[in-house]
């Protein structure tokens, strides 16, 4: 073959070439080469030679109606791109020096590229719907593998103001009956230690953080409760809620934003106490005693439910109880867990039943005033797949993942896909080391998940 160098010159061809470089001045034969390229003929009695330029053409059609349908090259084709006015999002102005009408396409977006230290990859969860069924996850190194519980870990939490990025800015706090609260930064490589400290008077049951400060709640089968400042490093032991004679407030709930804990009281009762006073502001009563407790997205009702099998909603504001309805299991409840458009009942039969997060609103009576009987409320889903007790539930905080466990069964964990009602069918695995699973907590933005065990 021949070809013109860019100084106009005629290079030397090669010999072994020649022959074919001849055939081809006379045009190309379809039915007298390979049988390969009879494909190329326009119709079956087509038997004469075609020029170059129209072999090429034919060639190329033959490839976009065969592999090019699965292998496009379209998207290389800058001029095209300019045509259909195609911009990346989020493209830096140009400039001044390079605003040139004719300047290339690809160097703005090269010089984007190079001028931004952001991930090429966008790793968070958050915003994304998940696939049922399939769970991409991966396990990491352990999170307190640095200095590992000496018991069992009851409780573990995500500080909700922590964030997902490179910089190791995500704190998990970890607490269990050894009686030590310990915090980790969570990397997902070396995960270190920042902080431990320990409690000698009160094996730890609960532990949660008030809101994005940097304070923790704990608590035990003791009459009284600690709260720990992480920031400045004292603990304040409060002996006892006024009014109240507990023998233990080893359950409760944090609000939100932290202004209110909700313990598991005695009698029926749910006791809220002031989150930064760390006084008692009110109770609020149920029939039958109470077994879990949770708050609403958005602080504004707390839910409770027990002995009975009712559920029962209370507006934080008027302090007035503004739906009881019963749970379709009908036996104890164990757990309760909130997302912004979802209420979860765990049942000690191991059902959990997905209902409407949003209040009916309180039954009427025909004279007026609100009605004590419990209303019927048709779940919109029932997950059968636990078979002993649903202790412990939490929501993703996109609400795209359900985490349901028990304590009472080896590696008693499922992770329900909510938005189609499904629970992934590939993790966790009979490999899986979960072993009693006490309680699940997922990151603020959704890329990691943790749980303890005993």
């Amino acid at each position: 073959a021949a070809w013109r160098d860019s100084d106009g010159e005629d290079s030397v061809s090669d010999s072994d070439d020649e022959p074919l470089a001849k055939k081809h001045r006379s045009g190309v034969s379809l039915t007298g080469g390979p049988n390969r390229l009879r494909k190329l003929r326009r119709h079956a009695a087509e038997d004469g030679a075609i020029s170059l330029p129209e072999y090429e053409m034919r060639l190329r059609e033959r490839y976009a109606s065969t592999a090019g349908a699965a292998a496009r090259t379209d998207w290389a084709d800058v001029s095209k791109v300019r045509r259909e006015g195609i911009r990346p999002s989020g493209e830096s102005k140009r400039r001044a020096d390079d605003s040139d009408d004719d300047s290339d396409y690809g160097d703005d977006t090269a010089r984007d590229i190079l001028e931004s230290n952001a991930s090429l990859f966008d790793t968070s969860s958050s915003g994304r719907p998940l696939p049922p069924t399939l769970l991409d996850i991966v396990r990491t190194r352990d999170a307190n593998l640095a200095e590992p519980n000496g018991s069992v870990v009851s409780s573990l939490q995500f500080h909700p103001g922590s964030s997902e990025d490179d910089d190791g800015n995500l704190l998990l706090m970890t607490a269990g009956m050894d009686k030590m609260l310990r915090f980790f930064r969570v990397d997902g490589e070396s995960n270190p230690k920042v902080h431990g400290v320990h409690f000698p008077k009160m094996p730890i049951m609960s532990a949660r953080f008030l809101g994005d400060t940097g304070s923790v709640v704990l608590s035990g089968r003791r009459p009284f409760f600690y709260v720990y400042d992480a920031v400045s490093g004292k603990v304040q032991k409060i002996p006892s809620i006024a009014g109240r004679k507990e023998r233990s407030l080893e359950k409760f709930a944090v609000s939100p934003d932290g202004s209110l804990i909700a313990f598991v009281g005695n009698d029926g009762y749910v006791i809220l106490v002031d989150g930064q006073t760390r006084k008692w502001v009110g109770d609020l009563k149920m029939n039958g005693s109470v077994r879990a407790v949770e708050f609403s997205r958005d602080g504004e009702h707390v839910m409770g439910s027990g002995s009975d099998g009712d559920v029962y909603r209370w507006h934080i504001g008027s302090r007035r109880c503004v739906e009881r309805f019963h749970n379709q299991d009908g036996t104890i409840t164990s757990s309760l867990a909130a997302s912004d458009g979802l209420l979860a009942v765990g049942a000690e039969s191991g059902v959990v039943n997905l209902y409407d997060g949003r209040s009916a609103g309180p039954a009427r009576r025909p004279g007026g005033g609100l009605a004590l009987a419990a209303t019927d409320r048709t779940p919109l889903k029932s997950v059968m797949n636990l078979t002993t007790s649903a202790d412990f539930m939490k929501f993703s905080a996109d609400g795209q993942i359900l985490a349901m466990s028990t304590r009472r069964e080896h590696n008693g964990l499922k992770l329900l896909h909510v938005p189609s009602r499904t629970v992934f069918s590939n993790w966790p695995t009979s490999k899986t080391p979960l072993k009693y699973v006490w309680g699940v907590d997922f990151s603020p933005g959704g890329g990691y998940l943790a749980f303890g065990n005993d």
